[in-house]
Parts: C-alpha cells; structure tokens; sequence
C-alpha cells in the first residue's frame, strides 16, 4: 500500500508542476499502475486511489473554499489535466469529468450546495441529455425515474447530476449516491477505465431543493466560475485531455522509432526519415498551438475575474484547432507504423483509442 501511495504523490506532484520529463518517462509504468488501481474491469478507482486524489483535493480543483475547493484558475487546472491525460488518458479524462460538475454549485440551493459539495469525498458523475419527468407529490417532493448514459466515474461518484422535464420545463437536479443504481454498460473503444456507465432512477423521491436551472443567475461567489460561459468551461476542460492524450501517442512513437531504427535505417529508410520529420513537426506545431490555447485561456480567465469581456469566440477556435490538430495528426501517422500498432494489446493501440473515443465529446465539434 505504502509503494502505491508513494506513485500516487509522485504522479500528482508532476501534474501540478508539469514535470514534462517525469510525465514521459513513467507513461508506460503508470498506466499499468493505474490499471491495478482500479476495482474492476471497466474502473473503479479503489480506496487507496481515492484517498490520494481527495488529499490532493483533485476533484475540488475549481470549486470555492466555501466547498473547501481550492479555486484554481482555469488555465491551470486546465493544465493539471492535460499532464494527467498524457499519463493516462483514463485519468486525464476522470478528472476533467469529476471537476466539470463545480460549475453548478452556485446555481443549487445555498444548504443543498453546501451539503453535497463541501465533503472531503465529493464528486459528481451526470449526465447533461434530458431524460423523464418529475411529478409532483404530496408531500412536496418529486417522483423521478430514468435512465442516463455515459456518466464518466459513476462507480465513485458521491452524487449525480441529471436532467429531466419538471412542470413543463427543463430542470437539472442532484440526487445523493443511496438513490442511484448504476447499469455497467459502458462499452467504447477506448477509455475503459473510465466507468461511464448509465445511471438509474426508479421511482426516486427528490426534494424540491434539489433542483436547478443553468438559465437562472447563479449566486455570487468569490470564485465565480458559475458566470464563466459553460461550454468554455467544458472546453477548458476536455481539449487538454485531447492534448494529453496525443502527447503520450507521439510519446510512445518516438519509442518505437528508436525501437525500429536500426531495421528502418537499413531497409526503410524514407519510412524512417518520413517519421522522424513527422514526429518533429507534431512537436513544433503542437507547442505553438498549445502556447496559444493556454494564453486565450489565461487572457479569458482574467478578463472574467475583472468582468469584462470573456474571449468566448477566440478561446474556443484556437481551442478546436488545437484539439482538431492532435487528433488528425495521430490519425494520420498510425497507418505508417506497421502492423504492430494495430494490436489489442499494444499500448500505442490503446492510446489512439482512448483518444478517438475523447474527441467523440460534443465539445469538439460545431455543425
């Protein structure tokens, strides 16, 4: 237990200080540590995992300190989690869904806010696509019962956020763990740590102070994420889990670059000259574009704390041109790898799929 704790500590230390060089060299080890961190087989992280992330208040990194979070601003828990996609793209993409439900928190009731929020173990897994209705009961309560899918962490989540019809309208509410059963049905290609399973309501009793609506104001805060634009947080979020991701794909083929040089050199060489020049220019494109995404980021962020205009448009283009740029990148190289690459168990084979199955997120993709 003692060693698993001391990778936890280490892992979580890089991503906070983006130790790029600690990140590279203990991608592959920490994906088979995460993989034994996890109960069972489509994830959930077990107890000793959990305790690390709720010391480190990982999951709290952009709720207030009225919730005992630790208020950071955008563009560097956006950070923290690019580094821990690039680890793992698993755990890249649980911390960008099990942050994601702080934006409500100033939306609920003050008393329901503070008791589902304020724990050292809150997290929250949920689903934003409308399900049901609630029905009105005698004693003030509502009558719920539906099902949502692909609601990431739902095997460790302390609560759940879901969507529903409510007197003629649509209303988000949370519900408690003790309500929800889960569905393991999670099935994607890639992420398969994630437990992005359906959730279940049959029937459940929801206090009135449960419910709320993302088109009311929300209360002030000191921390005002909940006034930040939504699907800039989301982006904020999710495209460095893109980023990441693609970063230990490249990661991985420079190592099998090495790996082939002698053989490519003698027999392929134009292959190997082909993917050496590729991986140097994902390199110097990649950092340009990430640079610029972090710098809107960071312009978006302060503008907002001064109430000014959020950078809305520009954020989010350079956002989609970055992710875009990792994804078709990675899409392009791997059929010039050779067979090995197509291999289930081959951990480049297994980040692209982590990879195509994150770029499916309605955030990267405008109509």
């Amino acid at each position: 237990m003692k060693n698993e704790y001391l990778m936890w500590e280490k892992a979580i230390e890089a991503i906070k200080t983006s130790d790029k060089k600690w990140i590279k060299d203990n991608q592959h080890a920490f994906s088979f540590f995460f993989r034994r961190e996890n109960e069972r087989p489509q994830g959930k992280l077990n107890a000793e995992a959990l305790a690390a992330h709720y010391h480190a208040g990982l999951f709290k990194m952009f709720l207030g300190k009225p919730y005992n979070g630790l208020a950071l601003p955008l563009p560097e828990g956006s950070k923290w989690i690019e580094n821990a996609a690039a680890l793992d793209g698993n755990w890249g993409w649980l911390l960008a869904i099990g942050v994601g439900g702080a934006y409500f928190a100033d939306y609920m009731h003050t008393e329901t806010a503070e008791k589902y929020f304020s724990p050292k173990d809150a997290l929250v897994a949920g689903s934003g696509k409308p399900f049901g209705e609630a029905i009105k009961l005698n004693n003030g309560k509502y009558k719920v019962s539906g099902k949502w899918s692909y609601c990431s962490g739902s095997e460790q989540a302390s609560m759940y956020t879901a969507v529903t019809r409510k007197e003629g309208e649509i209303s988000a509410f949370v519900v408690p763990r003790k309500l929800v059963n889960i569905d393991p049905d999670w099935n994607a290609v890639g992420l398969p740590l994630t437990c992005s399973h359906s959730i279940i309501l049959e029937e459940a009793e929801i206090p009135s102070s449960c419910f709320f609506n993302l088109l009311e104001k929300p209360r002030e805060s000191s921390y005002p994420l909940a006034t930040y634009p939504f699907m800039l947080f989301a982006r904020a979020c999710f495209v460095p889990v893109v980023c990441g991701i693609s970063e230990a794909v490249w990661n991985s083929i420079s190592g099998l670059l090495e790996e082939k040089k002698e053989l490519w050199q003698q027999f392929q060489p134009d292959r190997y000259k082909y993917v050496a020049r590729k991986i140097g220019e994902f390199s110097e494109q990649k950092s340009g574009l990430t640079e610029a995404f972090y710098q809107k980021l960071e312009k978006s962020w302060e503008n907002h704390l001064d109430g000014k205009d959020p950078l809305e448009k520009e954020v989010s283009s350079i956002g989609l041109q970055l992710s875009e740029f990792c994804y078709h990148s990675v899409a392009a190289i791997i059929p010039k790898l050779g067979m090995k690459v197509l291999e289930k168990g081959e951990p480049l084979q297994q980040k692209w799929q982590n990879l195509q199955t994150a770029y499916q997120h309605m955030s990267f993709h405008e109509y």
